[in-house]
């Protein structure tokens, strides 16, 4: 009897080793294929990071997030909206091509579409694309914030992007390029036609209408380093900046004479310079200034310039009442 039962636990006990091995093996082809899942999936992430990292050098932010987000159509459809187009050029692009090396070309292009392209994304512009040297910019689609911040992101960026030309032909004279280059503005605000063109396969999201084509006649008829509008454009932000009315002109294209402004800057504030500099009975008494050029606020720095205005002004008057008196002093000299 107890020969028997070890050897029905004997059996057992092989039993369960067997199991246990079996167990074991499946255990290990399990985390075996889960690792190669895992690794599957990762390699995939990665794929498809790369690829939608190259889409958002082919698409502008907005139309890239809605994309991403299920939002945006790939319909060949398109609607009217109310928009601010930014159209600018180099000038005489074309002549200066012919007198450069092609790598240096190419490499002042790249730096200066690059820059143009960082400042018209702060201002939440939609790049519509690249012609060569010129850009075209446009605000209220796909993202609609209201007609007058359009249009005054869009000068904003369009004078950043002058102040950034300077500092880039400082940098390309280093490199060697002894041209200045300039570019022209023009910018206008009216219905355009906005969506998806081309093909089904093919197609681009773009805009297209009579009011896009006055933003390229601005352009192409402004001076160097200016930035021309219309009237339209003029009416939503002459509250914030410096116009000067250029006249009605007629271009190619338009069959009606277009009023045409120029922008000149932002419009100065008025700003207090009282905490910076106070007139004592002699002369005046001026606070310590500190001023960081990266992080001063525009009015502040109207405020320290004007507060060191004033200091030379009553420093001028100064020297001169000192002069009249030395003046006044030396007649009865001369007299003698």
């Amino acid at each position: 009897m107890q020969e028997h039962d070890a050897e029905k636990m004997a059996a057992e006990n092989k039993r369960l080793k067997q199991e246990l091995t079996d167990q074991r093996i499946l255990n290990e082809n399990t985390i075996e294929h889960s690792t190669a899942l895992e690794n599957e999936l990762v390699e995939q992430n990665t794929k498809l990071n790369a690829l939608q990292n190259k889409m958002k050098k082919y698409l502008s932010p907005q139309l890239y997030n809605q994309l991403l987000g299920g939002k945006g159509e790939t319909a060949l459809v398109h609607t009217r909206k109310k928009l601010t187009v930014f159209f600018s050029d180099i000038v005489s692009f074309s002549e200066i091509t012919d007198s450069i090396e092609s790598e240096l070309l190419s490499d002042v292009l790249n730096q200066y579409l690059n820059k143009m392209a960082e400042i018209a994304t702060t201002w939440g512009g939609t790049i519509d694309k690249f012609i060569g040297d010129a850009v075209m910019v446009f605000f209220g689609d796909p993202e609609f914030i209201d007609d007058v911040t359009h249009a005054k992101n869009c000068v904003h960026m369009a004078l950043e992007m002058l102040d950034e030309l300077r500092k880039l032909r400082v940098h390309w004279q280093e490199m060697g390029l002894f041209h200045v280059l300039q570019i022209r503005v023009g910018i206008n605000t009216g219905y355009c036609t906005v969506g998806n063109f081309g093909s089904i396969d093919r197609m681009d999201y773009t805009i297209v209408g009579g009011q896009v084509n006055i933003a390229a006649r601005l352009e192409g008829i402004a001076e160097e380093d200016s930035i021309y509008l219309s009237h339209a454009t003029y009416t939503l932000i002459q509250d914030e900046f410096d116009c000067s009315y250029v006249g009605n002109i007629t271009v190619k294209g338009v069959h009606h004479p277009i009023e045409v402004y120029k922008l000149i800057g932002l419009r100065k504030q008025e700003v207090n310079i009282a905490p910076l500099i106070q007139k004592t009975k002699t002369g005046f008494s001026l606070k310590e200034i500190h001023f960081d050029s990266a992080s001063g606020s525009i009015n502040k720095r109207e405020a320290v310039k004007m507060a060191l205005y004033k200091a030379l002004e009553i420093i001028d008057q100064a020297e001169k009442i000192e002069k009249q008196k030395q003046v006044e002093q030396s007649k009865p000299i001369q007299e003698q």
